[in-house]
């Protein structure tokens, strides 16, 4: 015989357990009532009736003994008193005897049908206890081979188990976020360490460039300080790559210590931003150092902001936000007056190599990411209602 599902086998206890009580009870109150009809029609009264009838005798045969009137009126007074006792214990003892075997048959049906309310509602509790467990156990194994859950039900069922859901759904959403962070960060390293190598074969040619560029400074004719200026210009520009390169997938070195990002970012937006643009950094509540790497820290922000810059074409205004969020968090909000970011393309800038500027790398805001990732933190971006792009970028608390 095939092995009985948990629902079956829930059923079959839940109702040993229910119907247990009720066949003790009805047992016991048959025997009761057994023994009761047993005790009906009492012996002893039809004793007394003997007695009486036998001393009524006894009297009869002392008429010329000399026995008063009175007593022999008392006697046959007494005697008819007990022949109507008895006549009435007979008739209750035969009640008695069918009274028994009447109830006797309530009470059993009594029984069954309470058993078959019992029968009824264990399997409407079964059915509430098993199916989900059912399901709970089906969203593990989803969860192990990593399937997706279902949808979510619009039915109410037992409240334990729509929290026992809602659980298994953060837990399946917190482990997809983490593989695909994992990935992520596996797909950083293997740039990264594309990256150093091409960085580090990039700069053995790019120092002798420059040290002959500078030699040929000096002893060139004239009509040939142009094409000088383009080669120096470009070695700066791969020497420029080339460090950007090395930062790419690279851990901050030393250690850490509290920074000031109100006291870095004021720094930073007086000296990167051109005088002709607007600029405004807003402070709301009391802000705590968060622990992290400054130089990384400074760069990435710095990277921010010249992105802004370059969005912004020079001009226009960069705001920039310091905030404690209900959850603890600090969040620091960077907005331009820039043409904002497309939809499509607002994960997309976070790419390494990812790049629509002719001269750029692709790897800017690819580390920008990663160094607010080192220090537990997220960044995305949307667009500004009337116009400009958003960057929020949220350090845990």
């Amino acid at each position: 015989m095939s092995r009985l599902s948990f629902r079956a086998r829930l059923f079959i206890a839940l109702l040993v357990v229910s119907a247990l009580p009720v066949a003790v009870m009805t047992v016991g109150v048959v025997v009761a009532l057994e023994a009761v009809s047993n005790t009906v029609g009492g012996e002893a009264v039809e004793s007394v009736g003997r007695s009486a009838r036998a001393m009524y005798t006894a009297f009869d045969n002392m008429r010329g003994v000399g026995v008063p009137s009175e007593t022999r009126a008392a006697v046959e007074s007494h005697l008819l008193v007990v022949d109507s006792l008895v006549t009435k214990t007979r008739q209750m003892g035969g009640l008695g005897r069918l009274f028994p075997t009447w109830l006797r048959g309530a009470l059993i049906l009594g029984a069954l049908g309470l058993l078959a309310l019992a029968a009824g509602f264990v399997r409407t509790l079964s059915r509430q206890l098993a199916g989900p467990l059912d399901e709970i156990v089906d969203w593990t194994g989803r969860i192990r081979r990593r399937q997706p859950l279902p949808a979510d039900r619009s039915d109410s069922g037992i409240p334990e188990f729509a929290v026992l859901r809602g659980a298994l759904r953060d837990l399946a959403q917190g482990l997809d976020q983490a593989r695909v962070a994992e990935l992520e960060a596996e797909r950083l390293r293997a740039f990264g360490e594309v990256a150093r190598r091409v960085a580090h074969e990039m700069k053995n040619p790019l120092t002798p460039i420059r040290l002959a560029v500078a030699q040929m400074r000096r002893t060139a004719p004239p009509e040939m300080h142009e094409s000088l200026e383009v080669i120096a210009a470009e070695s700066a520009r791969l020497e420029a790559m080339a460090r950007e390169f090395a930062e790419l997938g690279r851990l901050p070195e030393g250690v850490s210590a509290p920074v000031d990002l109100h006291e870095l970012l004021d720094d930073l937006m007086r000296s990167t931003l051109p005088i002709a643009m607007d600029r405004q950094l807003d402070v709301t509540g009391e802000l705590r150092p968060i622990e992290g790497y400054y130089d990384p820290l400074r760069r990435a922000f710095a990277n921010l902001l010249r992105n802004a810059v370059e969005a912004c074409g020079g001009h226009g205004k960069v705001t920039v936000s310091l905030r404690r969020a209900a959850d603890g968090a600090l969040e620091v909000l960077l907005r331009d007056t820039g043409p904002g970011v497309p939809e499509e393309k607002r994960e997309l800038i976070f790419q390494p190599y990812y790049t629509d500027k002719g001269d750029g790398t692709g790897l800017g805001l690819a580390i920008v990411r990663q160094t607010i990732e080192q220090h537990h933190g997220t960044i995305t971006v949307a667009n500004t209602p009337g116009g400009g792009a958003t960057f929020l970028i949220r350090f845990a608390s």
